[in-house]
């Protein structure tokens, strides 16, 4: 296409054009949201004001008293707002799970109102047959998850990796980013209305759902696959019919994951990204599970000029710490993770240019994800991913994800991104020497082996 990204920081990025469809906007339409206290306040004051639409993703809805209160915030909207649709898609294993659970919730709340209300549950095409049998509750979840966090109110999004639970709205640290902008909204809504095509309706199995696996693999990858291709083509007739005196300095790029659709925008964007900057560059990456991909891992030690900082939870702010049976290793199976990738950071001779770092806060837990990017010589970064996926073999092949890549020459969002990031780090410690002495159960060591491409 024509349009370029003008300032040179950027223009590494102009290939980002041909991978997903762009929606300019200014900085100001864009709000960072830092703690989990206020993106629940965010959340309320949104579900309450919303007019036309509430849409939303996540991977459940908790049961406690902030969610109940959230509910009925939004159903005390609902009944006043007569053209507002309240729309909500969760993964079903754990949307279900439990007698009191996100459907018997959201059935509870929306009673009389099934018109404008409407609750679907994803279940990954993986689990039909007899897997859907054999495994039991929990850990049928390993298979592959809705895990897209998308919270639309009319022409607002709210991009996270949060889930709708009180956890994720009192000490579990993780990012936030809204954006205003009608079409952006427009997007996302398509992608949530495709995937509850292929979902249960408030527990009902639809006729489309109960075809063959290969089948709905096919169909909704090509539906997807149409609304991006859609999106890029009218996005790229927008930014080149642009009214010249339309300065934007700020650009959206939508990157979804749906590894199982042979949907990979995000594990594309992620590896040209990480691959095509200059030397003296500096990425900030972070996710709450570390674990990345062969791929990721290759391109980190091998392609990157940037200097690099992974930001990890301690295993005292992952959120398992403390779990009752086998998922109470999993702290430690991350921990080993983070160290077999630092001793290949020291087989490949660069711990000058790689750093490991742990978040650890008194009584928090840790799941912010994404990278910020920093360009040679600059104290702020020009660019940041947020969304759902972390760097691991899960996002990346079984889940759902939703992200988006943003990208500015606005100093005033620049300096913005900059304190979002500083503020995670303001309770990271480097952790490299203490990975290389840390114990792991002989049990853990073995799980890892085995099922490292689960995590």
């Amino acid at each position: 296409m024509s349009y370029r990204f003008k300032p040179s920081e950027l223009q590494h990025f102009n290939w980002m054009f041909n991978l997903a469809p762009c929606f300019p906007v200014n900085a100001s339409k864009i709000n960072i949201i830092t703690e989990p206290s206020k993106f629940y306040d965010v959340l309320c004051e949104r579900f309450h004001n919303a007019k036309r639409r509430i849409s939303m993703a996540s991977l459940y809805i908790g049961i406690g008293d902030l969610e109940k209160k959230l509910l009925e915030v939004t159903m005390d909207n609902v009944k006043v707002a007569k053209d507002l649709n309240f729309k909500v898609l969760l993964d079903n294993q754990r949307g279900t799970r439990g007698e009191v659970n996100s459907q018997t919730l959201f059935r509870q709340f929306t009673n009389g109102f099934s018109d404008r209300c409407h609750l679907s549950l994803y279940q990954t095409p993986r689990l039909q047959g007899v897997w859907s049998k054999v495994l039991p509750s929990r850990y049928n979840e390993i298979v592959g998850l809705q895990h897209m966090k998308l919270y639309i109110t009319d022409d607002s999004v709210i991009l996270s990796g949060a889930n709708c639970s009180d956890d994720y709205f009192n000490q579990r640290q993780d990012r936030y980013i809204e954006i205003v902008d009608d079409d952006l909204s427009n997007f996302y809504c398509e992608i949530i209305d495709e995937v509850v095509k292929y979902s249960k309706q408030d527990g009902k199995v639809s006729n489309v759902i109960s075809q063959d696996k290969n089948v709905i693999v096919k169909e909704l990858s090509q539906s997807i696959s149409s609304i991006i291709k859609r999106w890029k083509d009218s996005q790229t007739a927008k930014l080149q019919s642009l009214d010249k005196s339309l300065e934007y300095d700020t650009w959206v790029f939508p990157l979804l994951q749906m590894g199982e659709f042979n949907i990979t925008q995000d594990e594309q964007a992620t590896c040209r990204i990480l691959s095509s900057v200059p030397r003296g560059s500096y990425f900030r990456l972070a996710t709450g599970y570390f674990n990345l991909t062969e791929n990721y891992a290759n391109i980190l030690l091998k392609d990157c000029k940037a200097s690099i900082s992974l930001l990890m939870a301690h295993p005292n702010a992952n959120g398992f710490m403390g779990a009752a049976g086998p998922a109470g290793g999993i702290p430690h199976a991350y921990s080993l993770i983070a160290r077999q990738f630092w001793q290949k950071v020291i087989n490949y001779n660069q711990p000058s240019r790689v750093q490991m770092l742990e978040y650890e806060r008194r009584g928090w837990t840790f799941h912010a994800k994404g990278l910020w990017y920093y360009p040679p010589g600059s104290s702020v970064p020009w660019a940041t991913v947020v969304g759902s996926a972390n760097l691991g073999e899960r996002s990346v092949r079984r889940d759902l994800e939703a992200q988006a890549a943003i990208l500015t020459s606005s100093l005033d969002l620049q300096k913005r991104l900059h304190d979002e990031c500083s503020r995670l780090h303001d309770h990271a410690s480097e952790c490299s020497s203490e990975l290389l002495q840390r114990k792991t159960p002989i049990w853990v060591r073995a799980t890892v082996g085995l099922f490292r491409t689960y995590f």
